[in-house]
């Protein structure tokens, strides 16, 4: 009967199994496998092999797509193919061998000799020079207005950059805390609420330890049918009595694991207070970026349209305004990626709060602001002496203890007590009677040995628990500390000699600049400010690293203000760039 249940099951599947592919050599652990799909991105493949060698030299390409790939596939993709050559040929019409095509080709002829030859495979390699005239074919000088249009010309308008309001948020409209948002995650946090009824839960444990058992009662017949009589009828009440405190010691040991539940709540609001830190900080310092990124950027342009000025009066080479493109977009482009890292920066710092709908705010608060300056033996003493790691690895200590006393008293037998009232109908007129029994087990046997032994053992073990617990926190201190040692010693590095000192330098070349154009070029201006603009990110980095190690420091010594680890000490402000 089972086997053909087995088989009215196991041969449909098997069946389906082969229609869908899904059928293995083997009935074992593996089959399902089969089942995956097996053309996963085939149509990305077919695409990349169409398109992988299009930029190859004639003679050097590999074989063509439709000799690669499965048949069906070849024969689409080579009709595409000859269909977009033929429509190609037969839209454009054929070159014709001009003056300005012989001058390009003689451009490119000499670009592709000598010892600045570019590589073919380098983008751009075939990018025709830069050619000016400031004449025309009569050899007379173009009046300024036809100049002015022909070098414009050679020069690209910059793309539009598009300014996110969500990665700078308007201070006008009002600032959060590092306080408010700590008590926005209090009170919605899902992990707080979770170990709040973990607390509840171990109170309810607890108490339920100490009860004691319920007394049973029931109805009672014996002897019935004895002579004929109805026998004996009533009722009956037994009661178990738990002696030698089992019950209170069984509460005190489930009071300690409520007491722990409540340091694990603590603990909780630690890690998630924590998180906000962090997040905070992040904020702080991606909104920092933001700024700094937006003033090199209008920097940039303004530098750009100046140089474009300076070709078009005849003071400048044509080519210098195209590197100064080229650095105005790379500040574009950082400009992007900081207002993406500010929006993902709150995103998170909403999500760490637990309220992912929170619109974008301004903060309070700066990255370049006061950090506590804190010691290492009283980090170390207060850690000792608060951390939950530790609590919870003292309090199962006393746990154990207590499981080691309830251990011996196990054998201590308890007291069954049980009365029976009946009304005796075994004669006329009868009579009220009742039994009385009194009794509990007898430990020969049973002598709870090998519990006594276990919860000696893990007494034993719980005290060695409190030293290794010790020591590993004292592990985690050790390079957390050091990191924020080494982050506040880079920050003061910083804040007397690198930024102090390419701060006045850009300031020194910037005021030379205007005085003397002949003595410093504009170009010493612009990698000045690539400097500076350099200079302060990796200060922003430092400053963001310092806190992050100061947070991580109050996470490990678990206090509820940072600045609790000891006095502000000031850093040096970023200074803007003007």
């Amino acid at each position: 009967m089972q086997q053909r249940y087995f088989a009215s099951i196991c041969v449909p599947l098997f069946l389906f199994s082969g229609l869908v592919g899904c059928r293995t050599p083997h009935w074992n652990a593996y089959r399902s496998i089969a089942c995956l799909t097996s053309f996963s991105d085939t149509s990305s493949r077919a695409y990349f092999e169409a398109n992988a060698n299009t930029d190859a030299p004639e003679g050097t390409r590999k074989a063509s797509v439709e000799d690669q790939t499965e048949p069906h596939a070849g024969a689409s993709i080579k009709a595409a193919s000859m269909l977009k050559l033929s429509q190609k040929s037969s839209q454009e019409p054929p070159r014709k061998s001009d003056e300005s095509d012989s001058d390009t080709k003689d451009s490119l002829d000499k670009q592709s000799t000598g010892p600045l030859k570019l590589p073919r495979d380098l983008p751009g390699a075939e990018t025709p020079p830069i050619s000016l005239s400031r004449r025309d074919a009569d050899g007379k000088q173009l009046d300024p207005a036809k100049l002015k249009e022909n070098i414009l010309k050679l020069y690209a308008e910059l793309p539009d950059l598009p300014f996110f309001p969500d990665a700078l948020p308007d201070e006008s409209l009002g600032r959060l805390s590092l306080e408010e948002l700590q008590k926005m995650a209090r009170e919605n946090h899902p992990g707080l609420l979770a170990a709040a009824a973990s607390v509840e839960a171990a109170r309810g444990t607890m108490i339920q330890a100490g009860l004691p058992p319920n007394p049973n009662v029931g109805y009672q017949a014996d002897t019935v049918r004895t002579l004929d009589t109805p026998g004996y009828h009533g009722v009956y009440i037994q009661q178990t009595f738990i002696l030698a405190h089992k019950l209170g010691l069984a509460a005190q040991a489930a009071a300690v694991d409520y007491a722990n539940a409540i340091v694990t709540q603590r603990k909780t609001y630690v890690t998630v207070q924590s998180a906000v830190r962090r997040s905070y900080f992040q904020v702080l310092a991606a909104r920092k970026r933001v700024v700094l990124a937006k003033a090199i950027t209008e920097l940039s342009k303004n530098a750009y349209q100046s140089q474009i000025k300076l070709v078009v009066a005849g003071e400048a080479a044509p080519y210098e305004p195209l590197q100064l493109r080229v650095l105005t977009i790379q500040a574009m482009q950082t400009l992007t990626r900081a207002q993406q890292d500010s929006i993902a920066g709150w995103r998170t710092l909403a999500a760490a709060v637990a309220v992912p709908s929170l619109q974008p705010t301004a903060l309070e608060g700066k990255i370049d602001s006061a950090v506590p300056e804190i010691d290492y033996d009283r980090a170390l003493a207060q850690m000792v002496e608060v951390h939950t790691d530790l609590q919870i690895a003292e309090n199962l200590i006393s746990k154990n203890r207590t499981l080691v006393t309830l251990a011996d008293r196990v054998p201590v037998p308890d007291i069954n007590v049980g009365l029976v009232l009946q009304r005796d109908y075994t004669f006329t007129p009868g009579t009220n009677t009742y039994n009385l029994t009194v009794g509990g087990a007898l430990p020969v046997w049973n002598k709870n040995q090998g519990n006594r032994i276990a919860a000696r053992a893990e007494l034993i073990r719980s005290v060695q628990t409190v030293s290794d617990t010790r020591n590993q926190l004292i592990v985690k201190l050790a390079p957390l500390f050091g990191s924020y040692q080494a982050n506040r010693q880079l920050s003061q590095s910083f804040q007397t000699e690198a930024l102090a000192d390419q701060v006045r330098a850009y300031r020194g070349i910037y005021q030379r600049y205007l005085t003397d154009p002949n003595g410093v070029s504009f170009n010493d201006v612009i990698v000045g400010q690539q400097t500076v603009a350099s200079v302060l990110n990796q200060y922003i980095d430092i400053l963001q690293a310092q806190w992050q190690s100061t947070v991580d420091l109050g996470e490990i010594l678990q206090v509820d203000d940072l600045f609790q680890m000891g006095t502000p000490t000031q850093v040096a402000a970023i200074p803007a760039i003007n």
